[in-house]
């Protein structure tokens, strides 16, 4: 299903940006031939002087709508790269989510993915990895501008309350860091960010304690 999703996304795509050329191109080419038909069509006492003078004027005009079709053209290529990119960072999450989801379900697949860097019991792991998952949300959405710095920031203000969330980044920042850091200016930023967030938490106080549900069938 998903990847019948991207192709359908790619065709769409592709076909938007033929459409865009073709359209740039027909516009070029009608006025470059504008003058050619101009001449087919006037008639034999025709004043050429004065049309040269009327040419020279619509010449100016032909320039800037020239320069405005390959604008369009070109903004057009740029919002598609865009579109491309958010796409694929959509593809790979769904994915990513999907091994999640097994591996939670099952200690031992959990342990082969993603063994924990610490001793640790296994209900703390599985806390940490979701909370890993969130800090994940939160660089998707920085990524594609969804969230603004200083959005990213409340963010983290919050997130980083939680207990669980500051032992997962004492765990896991290095390795954060040393990924975030070999990737792209906002992935560069994202991981500054929450490093500094979590200093600046760690700074105020103890963390908010957890708290247990009180409903929970298995406590009982």
């Amino acid at each position: 299903m998903t990847s019948d999703r991207v192709r359908a996304q790619r065709t769409r795509r592709v076909r938007t940006v033929l459409a865009y050329g073709f359209l740039g191109l027909g516009l070029l080419g009608l006025i470059a031939s504008t003058p050619f038909v101009l001449a087919a069509l006037a008639p034999e006492n025709t004043d050429w002087n004065k049309l040269s003078d009327i040419s020279q004027a619509y010449g100016a005009v032909s320039v800037v709508l020239s320069a405005l079709a390959l604008a369009g053209v070109a903004l057009s290529l740029l919002f598609q790269v865009r579109q491309a990119r958010t796409s694929s960072e959509q593809t790979v999450r769904e994915s990513h989510l999907q091994l999640v989801t097994l591996a939670l379900s099952n200690p031992d697949l959990l342990l082969a993915w993603s063994p924990p860097v610490a001793p640790v019991t296994l209900k703390r792991h599985q806390q940490h990895l979701i909370t890993s998952l969130a800090l994940g949300e939160l660089l998707h959405r920085f990524r594609i501008g969804h969230l603004s710095n200083e959005k990213l920031a409340a963010k983290l203000d919050s997130h980083f309350r939680s207990e669980i969330a500051r032992e997962q980044w004492e765990r896991e920042g290095p390795g954060w860091h040393r990924t975030m850091e070999a990737g792209d200016r906002r992935d560069q930023v994202f991981v500054r960010l929450v490093d500094q967030h979590y200093q600046a938490a760690v700074a105020v106080g103890p963390a908010l304690a957890v708290i247990e549900f009180q409903d929970r069938l298995d406590r009982t």
